[in-house]
């Protein structure tokens, strides 16, 4: 008999329940993960983040190796294959115990119950673990017992839930010296490697694997993480963790995270608990994503707003993607986004703010070119920032809350320093100039003038969502009146 682990995005050994559970059954471990690259397109997964899985997955395959676990990648094509090659591979393989990371989007969970039917004729036990989030997502409810949508309530269980409960690390044993180390085939892998047309640039800047996000997670912790919330919004600083990509391809574990930022308090009490704050929203976005399944479907959280009208400009919409919308602190997210695969998290709010108030665009259309792009692509937290930005999601706020694109890079990238980075046609340009060169147009003639003016934006916005509050109030109106006539 066998015991399999299931991998998918907890492409680890360190800190790994699944694993761990594993390899405490005293039964021989084997490792599976299943491409989907079908699937991929499906989700418009961006060819960075399919790098970073793949280049992973030759390092996990190694470090598996190495304890005597062999990982097998099989290509599925997309999740609907997946039952089917999984009761095949388990018959081939005697398995009797399958142990996985649970997963909360829509079509992950409709996969995992396919699974389970295909495995239940065969007998496999399958066991699953929260292991992707500090508290699992229907751990916490409100008083009457719904699942909790404003974030500063929740936070609030969710501290005194960990502090009760504080995450431990499961044990990874290593090798014997009567482990028999297994080398790793990487035919599918090198094969799925070549499909990707990355330019080497685009590579270049990122280290895949647990190895490289240990390391990192190391030199924040022991770095900037004290200063966290002074410096986190300065896009020109390195202020950041940079761990988004790690910890949403789980090469990287949340528990040790919280861990190894929770045990440096005493050296920045406050730079610790902002960090930590976003591993809350982190879990947050998860457990809304898995209580309210409609928004893996494209849906709004807030119905009333699925009748906003939004403007069609294709123009305005190429131009935002392009990074030129005459908005330097915009076009300047954007050209990072597209040179680089990643953000600076403040800018994911600023730029997202800007297509969904000042060019009033459906706010779709932003979250699909994000996963499209980004190395760090989750469907769970960029649903989520995108429906905070665009006033569609959970966030209490009112929908009139507009970031001014000015007064951000005025105030979060004063000197301009972040800005050049990015546009050298605005290089010349002094601390205070740079931030609205449209004043001074004969100094930087290569640089577009804005796409739309900022003035009016909130009043147009105001008007757009009570308009769309009103459809949906008639709407249910009527529907309310047609039900009791039924009755």
């Amino acid at each position: 008999m066998t015991t399999l682990v299931w991998y998918r995005n907890d492409l680890r050994v360190q800190d790994h329940q699944a694993l761990s559970a594993a390899l405490a059954s005293g039964e021989p471990v084997r490792a599976l993960y299943l491409l989907c690259p079908a699937q991929w397109d499906a989700h418009d997964v961006a060819p960075l983040r399919r790098w970073y899985v793949l280049a992973s997955l030759r390092e996990l395959g190694s470090s598996l190796g190495r304890l005597g676990i062999p990982l097998d990648i099989l290509d599925c094509g997309d999740f609907a294959a997946v039952p089917r090659t999984l009761a095949d591979y388990c018959g081939r393989h005697a398995v009797r115990t399958l142990f996985s990371t649970r997963e909360y989007p829509l079509n992950e969970r409709r996969r995992d119950h396919a699974v389970v039917d295909a495995l239940r004729p065969l007998g496999v036990d399958l066991k699953g673990f929260d292991d992707a989030v500090l508290v699992p997502p229907r751990s916490l409810r409100t008083g009457q017992g719904t699942p909790y949508t404003v974030f500063t309530p929740y936070r609030r269980r969710w501290d005194a839930l960990l502090a009760e409960q504080p995450p431990t690390l499961p044990l990874t044993p290593g090798p014997t010296r009567s482990t028999r180390a297994v080398s790793f085939e990487s035919r599918v892998l090198d094969k799925a490697l070549t499909t990707l047309s990355l330019p080497a640039s685009m590579t270049q800047g990122w280290q895949a694997g647990e190895k490289a996000a240990l390391a990192q997670l190391k030199a924040f912790v022991d770095g900037p993480l004290p200063h966290y919330k002074r410096d986190r919004d300065m896009p020109a600083l390195p202020g950041t963790s940079l761990l988004s990509t790690a910890l949403s391809a789980g090469t990287l574990s949340v528990a040790r995270c919280f861990i190894e930022a929770d045990a440096r308090r005493s050296a920045g009490r406050e730079g610790v608990a902002t960090w930590i704050s976003e591993l809350a929203w982190r879990d947050f976005y998860r457990q809304i994503m898995a209580n309210f399944p409609h928004l893996a479907r494209g849906e709004p959280f807030r119905p009333e707003t699925g009748f906003v009208q939004w403007s069609g400009n294709d123009e305005h919409f190429q131009a935002w993607c392009e990074g030129r919308t005459g908005y330097p602190l915009v076009d300047a997210a954007m050209r990072q986004l597209n040179s680089t695969g990643w953000m600076h998290n403040r800018l994911r709010m600023v730029s997202a703010m800007f297509l969904t108030k000042n060019l009033f665009i459906d706010w779709r259309l932003g979250e699909r070119y994000f996963m499209q792009t980004l190395i760090d692509g989750d469907l769970a937290a960029n649903n989520g920032g995108w429906q905070w930005s665009a006033s569609t999601g959970t966030d209490a706020a009112p929908y009139f809350r507009v970031f001014s694109p000015v007064r951000q890079s005025e105030r979060f990238d004063p000197e301009g320093h972040f800005i050049r980075s990015q546009i050298p046609e605005l290089a010349h340009l002094d601390g205070k100039s740079i931030h609205q060169p449209w004043r001074s147009p004969m100094l930087a003639p290569d640089y577009p003038t804005p796409v739309v003016a900022l003035d009016g934006v909130r009043e147009r916005v105001t008007a757009a969502f009570q308009a769309a509050r009103d459809i949906y109030d008639n709407t249910h109106d009527t529907d309310h009146h047609r039900k009791g006539e039924t009755r």
